[in-house]
């Protein structure tokens, strides 16, 4: 007896190790999985994916392959600077708000649309602007506006833009965090009861490894990057009810709504909750003192969608692609749906056109100024023909460097 305890002990004494040591390849060899373990999923933050202030990690072009540095700044923002959290005297701030188009990890920090619009906003401005990507990959609205209410950054905005993406309206229904009372009140819902083990497993590179081997024999993709992690939301798995709501027959039936461009009696009751978040988020914003605006994506699910935010100011990038001819550009990653460079540039363009009018600024043509910034940043094969880089004098290019990417090594990716 005393031999097979001792035997049993032996072995699970090298189970251990050997998950130790898997964990510690997987850290070292498979640094994708780092982007989902990396995500706090904090049950008294209503389920929400936090990002953690300092995290850095690589991740890989979804075209290119190259691998860039993903940094989460001191406010835990995708800015590869610190901010202070409270606006300065004298400076315009603007918050981005939205999921993985806002958060744009796909793409290196330069490139994302939050950045460049910083830019041609300062080269317009008298005074000071500073854009803030609150972007969290995976957030449909309910999110977001929790987001906003809970940031002290997002106190002193003067300016919000809520990127929308149509599968927000289904995130509404699947996070189930908010609901109207019979009194007609909006409600938080609480969040499900959390197992003790389930945040140790959501910090583990080898559970995403096994979920990954579960997606694909079960089929789900081909080829070695159809499966991006946090798409697995582990602890959403395996805590609460979330997986049962995903992909439902509500869930669907919401979505095929949205590629139709309608709103059924299926999908009302969510669009209605739709309609009060984002109302509620423009009178708070507007009794700051603000401007509030929702972002439309380029495509015609969301474009088609504008009739659902009367009364709210919209950009509605769908119909500027189509106008300016630039709906059949490649404004997409080729293996990934999400905007690559040129989505990236096109949109900021846009969004500063708008509010450098609305906000009584130098209307300065913007293609100098990208040919500047792309002279800079090379934003690789996916401009090319569209912009052409104009590489500005050594002190200047330190100069933007030194604004946007002092969190990164002199010698670019440091991780």
């Amino acid at each position: 007896m005393i031999s097979v305890a001792k035997n049993l002990s032996l072995v699970l004494v090298a189970v251990l190790l050997a998950l130790v040591l898997a964990e510690g390849v997987l850290r070292l060899a498979v640094p994708r999985y780092e982007y989902a373990a990396a995500s706090v999923h904090e049950r008294d933050a209503g389920r929400l994916i936090v990002r953690s202030p300092g995290t850095r990690y690589s991740r890989p072009h979804p075209d290119s392959g190259a691998r860039h540095p993903v940094i989460h700044n001191n406010l835990a923002l995708h800015q590869h600077r610190d901010l202070e959290p409270r606006k300065p005297l004298g400076e315009t701030r603007i918050g981005v708000f939205g999921d993985s188009f806002t958060e744009n990890v796909r793409v290196a920090a330069p490139h994302a649309f939050s950045e460049v619009l910083d830019f041609l906003l300062n080269r317009a401005s008298r005074r000071p602007v500073e854009v803030l990507n609150f972007g969290v990959d995976g957030y449909a609205t309910d999110q977001a506006w929790l987001y906003y209410e809970s940031a002290e950054a997002a106190r002193d905005l003067d300016v919000v833009l809520y990127v929308f993406a149509a599968n927000d309206v289904r995130g509404l229904y699947e996070n189930a965090l908010l609901q109207f009372g019979q009194d007609g009140k909006l409600e938080r819902l609480p969040a499900p009861d959390v197992a003790w083990w389930i945040p140790l497993l959501s910090r583990l590179h080898i559970t995403y490894l096994a979920l990954d081997v579960r997606a694909r024999l079960a089929g789900s993709g081909t080829g070695d990057d159809f499966y991006d992690p946090i798409e697995a939301r582990v602890v959403e798995q395996m805590r609460d009810e979330r997986d049962i709501r995903t992909r439902d027959a509500v869930s669907d039936a919401i979505a095929t709504d949205f590629k139709q461009g309608v709103v059924s009696p299926r999908s009302r009751e969510w669009v209605n909750l739709l309609q009060h978040l984002v109302h509620r988020w423009q009178a708070d914003v507007e009794a700051r003192g603000g401007r509030f605006y929702v972002v439309l994506l380029p495509r015609p699910k969301e474009g088609l969608a504008e009739p659902i935010f009367a009364g709210v100011p919209v950009i509605n990038l769908w119909r500027e692609f189509e106008a300016r001819g630039w709906s059949q550009e490649p404004w997409r990653f080729a293996r990934d749906p999400h905007w690559n460079e040129l989505g990236n540039a096109r949109t900021a363009t846009l969004l500063y056109e708008r509010l450098a009018r609305d906000l009584n600024l130098d209307a300065l043509p913007a293609d100098p100024a990208l040919a500047e910034w792309y002279g800079v940043f090379d934003a690789g094969d996916a401009l090319a023909g569209r912009i052409v880089p104009a590489p500005p004098a050594a002190d200047r290019a330190a100069e933007l460097r030194a604004r946007y990417l002092p969190l990164e090594a002199p010698g670019g990716d440091d991780l």
